[in-house]
């Protein structure tokens, strides 16, 4: 027979995998909530049971619907960092011709795989809150700064538009996301889902082409 002690072990384990996969359950029926719904919208009973979790259980494993907001927040900005990040690490990679064009293709592809996020920067976007501040902290204005740096250097290069960086950035963030955001309504005008992949390669290929010279880069 095992001993008490690995049975006791064994517990343990089962109940830190049980509690971790009850976390993510809420985290990402938190993200659902408040990137469709607005943080003040969301209730956290309607986050529990979206998540099909018994009532009482974000303050168990969060304490407070703000911790619960910025845990899901922060679990968003983490995956970002990991995949939008190695897709910025290949275009280092190219020549700089091409990093400009590559950049905004792999910016675009994110944004089709992870509409949540511009859906969340639309809701805390509009007001100079906590929320907004610790995102900016959190993620966006390093995203701004890496965002800027590609393009000004393209721009020395001749390789890019003669308009401030600023203003590349919010023109860049609305061509690369709003279809995907607004995914329901882009299907029912064009009979077409955005998200399919040969239809976001060539919204990729349609934003590049805003911003590069095409008969340079292809």
């Amino acid at each position: 027979m095992p001993s008490v002690q690995h049975s006791s072990a064994a517990n343990c384990k089962r109940q830190s995998r049980d509690a971790q996969s009850t976390k993510l359950k809420l985290i990402n029926a938190a993200l659902n909530a408040f990137t469709t719904q607005g943080y003040d919208a969301s209730s956290t009973r309607g986050i529990e049971n979206a998540a099909g979790i018994k009532r009482g259980l974000i303050n168990y494993h969060f304490g407070s619907k703000a911790a619960l907001w910025k845990a899901s927040a922060d679990h968003l900005m983490s995956i970002t960092e990991r995949d939008l990040g190695a897709a910025v690490k290949e275009v280092e990679n190219l020549e700089e011709s091409q990093r400009l064009r590559a950049f905004v293709r792999a910016y675009v592809t994110f944004c089709a795989d992870r509409p949540e996020l511009n859906r969340l920067m639309i809701q805390e976007g509009m007001t100079a809150d906590w929320r907004l501040e610790w995102l900016l902290d959190r993620s966006v204005r390093p995203w701004y700064r890496q965002v800027c740096k590609v393009f000004k250097h393209a721009k020395t290069l001749g390789l890019a538009p003669q308009m401030d960086p600023h203003h590349f950035y919010y023109v860049l963030t609305g061509a690369a996301t709003l279809i995907f955001s607004n995914a329901a309504e882009a299907e029912a005008l064009s009979g077409r889902n955005p998200l399919d992949s040969v239809a976001v390669a060539a919204h990729a290929e349609a934003v590049a082409d805003l911003f590069t010279p095409v008969e340079k880069s292809r």
